[in-house]
């Protein structure tokens, strides 16, 4: 190992004075170009040299080979040293259980064959064989990583890529075979949970950090159920020697230049396009939320600061955001879990953009959040749900909603904001669309709460029901995008609990949907904490009804009845039954 390192070594000096010799000679272009790609080599061969000592983390390694395998790529053009890194990585990955970055690794070499007969010599551990076999059984490997990854999404590509092939050669054992995968990988996205990982920022200053991290800034995807605290001792204890910085400013010279190594991390969040396609408006929730968080390159951050003198009255009125937008030179995920950050943006949010985006991205938690528990059937681990609905009820009481209510809809404000009605408008329809959903997870919160939380689950009824006093504002959109999120639930009974009209459903075929209104959600203050019985008040049909079981007087009288949640099931499907009978 001395030997090597000395051999290196004395490569770079001989590399820096042949630079000097040829600088004022005829071929000095060439020459420059040769010295300067054998002195980058070598950098990289250092790294990697370092990086591959028994004792060091698995990123380490990881970021060592990504970075040799590109420049045999880029910079070379050395096809066989390029494959030969490829498979390194993948091992690599493969011993840290990464599946789905190994995946995306042995795709690189699976992109560089094509489907022919052109017969290849034995490589690595392949035998001799035709490249259309090498490359189909790279296309086997790489969906059983994708599948092991969970990432079943980006296999069902590959599924019909093979299913083409074996239907042009008529191969039809091989074609049965890939379908019936390709529908088990539907299956897959519709039936299992999968974690939503969180995302982090991290800088590397200082000159001792090795060349492919040095100055730089990487976005990482983090491992399942990772939080900010976790990743940070994680990160610091693959770099032992690192000082932790504990501000997000991007640092100056001093640092940049300095003879150590500085980390700095921070969460960010992913800025995903899903968003502007329209056509996915009406796709189920917890397949949009994989495409929220996959194929992204691009992520922000926010700095909260006070624009002129603070609001002492109501500090949201003064709150603006400084958000910087970070833009990878490839997305997430790919062949390592960390991304470069390739450049960066910044842009100002006003106070009241600010307040739509914090009520839209929590109303889209809830959302994520119901449609992972909501077909469960037993009492388990509910923390992740019950943070939630705690975390936005009791901020919504103590502050949160209502402080926007006075920031924002105070007559003073809106008359001297007039550019600003529409956002005023459209934050009053999401903020009564996240009470409807806030009931809708409290309905699923009862049906799973564990008997010894239910105390909990009564002291978030209370603040629920005081939460939703001041507000009133109902839209048409609002009304529509709550039973749009409850029919791709596929769930009747998960109806928000209401204390006034549950269903006014009107029986003409014309307009089935439009005729369906959903009122000002909430959960009666009353609920037993012991038998867990929900207060139900509810209009019934509008006209007669023929099932004399529901027990539901019909007409312009309300009733209140108590029921379990076993009983709203029952009659709210029956409710949705008898109306599409009369309708057809």
């Amino acid at each position: 190992m001395l030997l090597f390192q000395y051999f290196l070594l004395k490569c770079c000096c001989l590399a820096l004075i042949l630079l000097e010799k040829i600088e004022q000679e005829t071929w000095r272009e060439t020459g420059i170009s040769f010295v300067t790609s054998v002195t980058r080599l070598v950098e990289r061969l250092l790294d990697y040299r370092d990086c591959m000592k028994g004792d060091e983390m698995e990123n380490k390694k990881i970021g060592g080979s990504v970075n040799l395998m590109n420049f045999y790529k880029s910079e070379v053009n050395k096809e066989d040293m390029y494959i030969r890194y490829i498979h390194k990585l993948c091992d690599l990955h493969l011993q840290a259980e990464d599946f789905t970055e190994a995946a995306f690794t042995l795709l690189l070499y699976w992109e560089l064959l094509q489907w022919e007969d052109r017969p290849l010599r034995d490589f690595l551990h392949y035998p001799c064989q035709s490249e259309w076999q090498r490359k189909e059984n790279l296309s086997r490997k790489i969906l059983h990583y994708f599948n092991k990854g969970k990432c079943w999404e980006y296999g069902i590509s590959l599924c019909r890529e093979l299913a083409f092939q074996y239907e042009t050669l008529y191969d039809y054992q091989s074609l049965s075979w890939i379908r019936k995968m390709e529908a088990a990988y539907y299956d897959n996205i519709i039936e299992q949970q999968r974690i939503e990982p969180e995302f982090f920022r991290m800088g590397f200053y200082g000159r001792k950090f090795p060349f492919f991290l040095r100055n730089k800034e990487f976005v990482c995807r983090g491992y399942d159920y990772e939080r900010l605290e976790d990743f940070q001792q994680r990160m610091l204890g693959e770099f032992p020697q690192a000082i932790a910085m504990q501000h997000p400013n991007q640092p100056d010279d001093t640092i940049l230049q300095s003879d150590a190594q500085y980390l700095q991390i921070y969460a960010v969040t992913p800025v995903s396009d899903i968003s502007d396609v329209p056509q996915l408006e009406r796709v189920p929730e917890r397949i949009k939320s994989f495409y929220r968080i996959n194929n992204v390159s691009r992520f922000h951050y926010d700095r909260p600061f006070h624009k002129g003198p603070k609001d002492r009255e109501n500090e949201f009125r003064s709150l603006w955001i400084e958000r910087t937008t970070l833009i990878l030179s490839r997305p997430l995920p790919g062949i390592s879990r960390w991304a470069e950050v390739e450049r960066r943006e910044v842009m100002e949010v006003s106070p009241l953009e600010n307040a739509i985006y914090v009520v839209e991205n929590k109303t889209q938690e809830l959302r994520t959040l119901i449609s992972q528990y909501q077909h469960r059937q037993h009492h388990g681990n509910i923390n992740p749900l019950s943070m939630c609905l705690n975390g936005v009820i009791d901020a919504a009481v103590n502050g949160g909603i209502a402080r926007y209510q006075e920031a924002f809809f105070d007559k003073e404000y809106i008359s001297s904001h007039t550019e600003d009605t529409e956002r005023i408008t459209h934050l009053k329809d999401l903020m009564q669309e996240q009470v409807h959903i806030l009931g809708v997870g409290l309905a699923v919160h009862e049906k799973l709460v564990h008997p010894e939380m239910r105390p909990l689950h009564k002291k978030l009824v209370d603040q629920f029901h005081m939460m939703r006093t001041g507000l009133h504002h109902v839209s048409r959109s609002t009304r529509d995008s709550v039973f749009m999120f409850l029919s791709e639930l596929g769930s009747c009974h998960l109806l928000p609990l209401q204390a006034s009209p549950t269903l006014s459903l009107s029986c003409s075929p014309l307009n089935l949907q439009g005729s369906i209104r959903h009122s000002s959600s909430s959960l009666s203050s009353h609920t037993s904490s012991e038998a867990g019985n929900l207060v139900i008040m509810t209009d019934g049909l509008m006209g007669e009804h023929p099932e004399e079981a529901l027990h539901m007087q019909v007409g312009r009288k309300k009733r209140t009845h108590n029921y379990t949640m076993a009983h709203v099931v029952k009659i709210t499907c029956s409710l949705f039954s008898t109306l599409l009978e009369r309708l057809t």
